[in-house]
């Protein structure tokens, strides 16, 4: 299965119009958090209209960014993974949405000890199913997390959760200075940068996890 990962668009609905491209090539499009700048949900309903006509299927989590409206319309829409989880032919989809606690007191954020539950509520639907993709708005704690300050941002029950269940890939967001992809035990950690920039990821699952990175800059896409 291809996905394609977006995370961090935090409003940017000219650079999601370029992302058709990308999109229509992809099983799936995965939404990571953040998607919106004032986080109402109609400023996230606005954005999903534009990348909805051409994403096969779509699936998202809240940032902390967002608001809890915007989880709610994630769940209208039958695409949150909030403490939830969807299964598509042999791939299963959990996840969470927020953060950890900020010193910026962002709009959505949770104890640790929430984050857990929320993973674990997700998780145990996926029972028997071949791959498990994590999205989750929060990196794991030590793994592509690193801020411009040198301080590790990420969830310390999302590394837990990891390293105690099988999880093939992790996709993420939040830190967008810490894109790129990394190993958790037997997970892949794939955090893409902001897409407000044009930042963006594609992995495939089967008989392993395949993650390339890519950018769309001006119209045109750079691959790296």
């Amino acid at each position: 299965m291809k996905i394609l990962l977006l995370a961090d668009i935090h409003g940017a609905a000219d650079m999601l119009r370029r992302a058709e491209e990308p999109a229509r090539a992809a099983d799936v499009v995965v939404l990571a958090g953040d998607i919106t700048k004032g986080g109402s949900a109609d400023e996230a309903r606005a954005l999903l209209d534009i990348m909805q006509p051409f994403a096969a299927k779509l699936l998202a989590v809240h940032g902390n960014w967002d608001s809890e409206d915007v989880r709610a319309l994630f769940e209208e829409r039958g695409i949150s993974l909030h403490a939830d989880a969807r299964v598509m032919g042999d791939t299963g989809f959990f996840g969470v949405g927020g953060s950890t606690t900020t010193p910026m007191h962002t709009r959505v954020e949770y104890a640790e000890e929430e984050i857990a539950g929320f993973l674990a509520h997700g998780y145990a639907k996926l029972a028997g199913v071949r791959h498990i993709v994590l999205v989750s708005h929060t990196p794991p704690h030590r793994t592509r997390d690193r801020t411009f300050l040198g301080i590790r941002a990420g969830s310390r029950a999302v590394r837990a959760f990891i390293e105690q269940n099988r999880v093939d890939l992790c996709l993420c967001g939040h830190i967008h200075e810490a894109g790129g992809v990394e190993s958790l035990g037997t997970a892949t950690i794939a955090n893409p940068g902001s897409f407000k920039k044009g930042k963006y990821i594609y992995a495939e699952t089967g008989s392993d996890v395949r993650v390339s990175r890519g950018r769309i800059r001006m119209g045109f896409r750079l691959f790296r």
